[in-house]
């Protein structure tokens, strides 16, 4: 099933990387740019090629953001997929299960996608509001770096805010996909209850994972601080560490579909 996942993270992938490659290959000519880019990002050096090639560019980053959807779009698929093993006794893995499961709750699992986005926005609403409304009305008594901490405060709440609601919405798959719901709104509510009577279990364990998450960013920008990639043989090691990272990732979202599965049969079963 990882392999699945990969794969598809990894076409998608090169779906942008391959014509980019071949676009940046034809538009530099026999520019030595590309080279003193390996040192580390040049803005100055940037500017000027998209200065002359930004009419090749910008539609393969239009298309590097469609792809962005699509990959959205493929997490939400494959979440029953994965949600399926997970429920199943033993550890046999059968495709043709992992499809049809996968194609079965995307539609439900589409729905529950905009609830969440939903919420999350009229979270950002509403902490942007209050923020702002704090702001006008200490301007005059507080100096920027004090305005600055509030602001980032404020961000911070929404982050919070945010992160709940993704963390319930997580549940919300689990509800959906166990309870055979097809009500997205309805499932969000009984999975925000859930959450909101067992935070250390649920939120708790959810913002662990993000933690370990953002370990993991870290650990790559050290191994990118660490490795110069000036010649191939260094360029083929950050490649391999490139594609490491992004099996992290993977691992991670099914690790994080695991525990929610499983802590959601624990309370239930509590409950019951």
């Amino acid at each position: 099933m990882l392999a699945v996942l990969y794969g598809a993270t990894l076409v998608l992938g090169l779906l942008v990387a391959l014509p980019m490659f071949s676009t940046l290959k034809a538009e530099d000519g026999d520019s030595l740019a590309p080279l003193q880019m390996l040192a580390g990002f040049d803005y100055t050096i940037y500017s000027d090629f998209m200065a002359q090639s930004d009419k090749a560019i910008s539609p393969l980053l239009r298309v590097g953001r469609w792809m962005g959807l699509a990959y959205l779009l493929l997490s939400v698929f494959f979440a029953g997929g994965i949600l399926y093993w997970f429920a199943q006794p033993g550890p046999a893995f059968r495709m043709v299960d992992f499809w049809r499961a996968s194609s079965t709750y995307f539609g439900r699992f589409l729905r529950l996608l905009g609830v969440t986005a939903l919420f999350v926005f009229s979270a950002g609403f509403i902490w942007l509001v209050i923020g702002v409304l704090v702001i006008v009305g200490l301007e005059d008594t507080l100096t920027e770096r004090g305005l600055f901490g509030i602001g980032a405060g404020f961000f911070g709440l929404f982050v919070l805010a945010a992160t709940l609601v993704l963390c319930i919405s997580d549940y919300a798959k689990v509800l959906m996909f166990r309870e055979d719901e097809t009500n997205a709104f309805r499932a969000f509510g009984r999975a925000a209850k859930l959450v909101r009577g067992n935070l250390r279990a649920t939120f708790g364990r959810y913002w662990v994972l993000l933690l370990v998450g953002a370990g993991l960013f870290g650990l790559y920008f050290l191994f990118d601080d660490l490795i110069t990639m000036s010649n191939w043989p260094t360029i083929l090691i950050m490649l391999v560490v490139q594609q490491a990272f992004v099996m992290a990732r993977v691992v991670l979202k099914v690790w994080n579909l695991g525990v929610v599965s499983a802590t959601y049969g624990k309370l239930t079963t509590l409950y019951l």
